[in-house]
């Protein structure tokens, strides 16, 4: 009778802490956000790319429009970045953009997926922001880097 009470106990503790975990943990991902060269800033808060990125802000200081690019729902480079610079978890930021839409200020960045074709992009497009992989960007002088974040926290590049 005792081995049975421990063994439920144990079960309860376990469905417990189960409960109490988080639905998925942060990806711990080191994104380095870039900016085509021609842009003119050389660093950004998480505040600014948050107005670029709730297209809030559509323009750049020069007039040149902002041309934000995100990495695909559900992927862990958008939801580090999303958790870092939005603040939203997933369905959070799913509900920001149905919310937008049905009052009709806007649509959200489109999105790339592969984070080599976001470099890509973003060394050719004037007035681009995206994030990708720290590790992608390395020393590469095709792009600006104006952010990086790192255990979710945005820090300077």
């Amino acid at each position: 009778m005792r081995e049975l009470i421990t063994s439920w106990i144990a079960i309860l503790g376990l469905l417990i802490a189960g409960l109490s975990a988080p639905a998925r943990a942060l990806p711990s991902l080191d994104l380095a956000v870039i900016v085509n060269l021609q842009t003119r800033v050389s660093q950004m808060s998480a505040v600014e790319m948050e107005t670029m990125f709730t297209r809030t802000q559509t323009r750049w200081s020069d007039g040149k429009p902002i041309v934000p690019i995100n990495s695909p729902p559900g992927t862990d480079a958008r939801i580090a970045f999303d958790h870092a610079v939005l603040r939203l978890d997933p369905d959070d930021v799913g509900r920001f953009w149905i919310d937008r839409r049905i009052r009709g200020l806007g649509l959200p960045p489109r999105h790339l997926g592969e984070p080599g074709s976001v470099l890509r992009v973003v060394e050719k497009l004037s007035g681009a922001i995206a994030y990708v992989p720290e590790s992608l960007v390395g020393s590469s002088a095709r792009v600006k880097v104006v952010a990086r974040i790192r255990q979710g926290k945005v820090l300077p590049p």
